[in-house]
């Protein structure tokens, strides 16, 4: 195979340093434990306050960070192609269904809208990391593209 010609669907290399890698992963698990665990407690108020944002807002947002950090976790292990985010996404889109769908078990409602924030939210971190650290999808006689000041296959992270 030619240099800097990827086959379809091979990720892109990255040279991600051990620690940073390490660093990322701890950091999405701890924020998808708080995660559940905020949106898993009886009473959302008390974390919430008086006047709290609109709850569609605040799981968008939530899944966004969520998206983000797991996407920027996935990069740095890798890099990207095609199929591999569309497995982080329905991976993710399925905890999404899972969080919601077990919060009557500690007093809370389950909502078809929330779960539809989560995925728009989704979305968005994914989309947004994908897009920024250029792991897009190339067809297969298309060299990666390069960062100016970038090696072939350096990461952003």
């Amino acid at each position: 195979m030619e240099s800097g010609v990827r086959r379809p669907n091979e990720p892109v290399a990255t040279s991600v340093p051990r620690r940073r890698t390490a660093f990322i992963d701890a950091l999405a698990g701890l924020y998808a434990a708080v995660l559940v665990s905020a949106t898993h407690y009886p009473r959302p108020q008390d974390l919430l306050g008086a006047n709290p944002p609109s709850d569609k807002l605040l799981h968008f947002l939530a899944y966004a960070i969520l998206g983000s950090l797991a996407a920027a976790a996935a990069a740095a292990r890798g890099g990207w192609n095609g199929p591999r985010i569309t497995l982080l996404a329905v991976a993710l889109a399925l905890f999404a269904a899972a969080d919601e769908i077990t919060q009557p078990f500690f007093g809370r409602a389950v909502e078809l809208s929330d779960w539809l924030a989560d995925l728009a939210g989704l979305a968005i971190g994914i989309g947004a990391v994908v897009l920024w650290t250029g792991r897009q999808a190339l067809p297969a006689t298309a060299p990666a593209a390069e960062a100016p000041g970038q090696s072939a296959g350096e990461s952003r992270f």
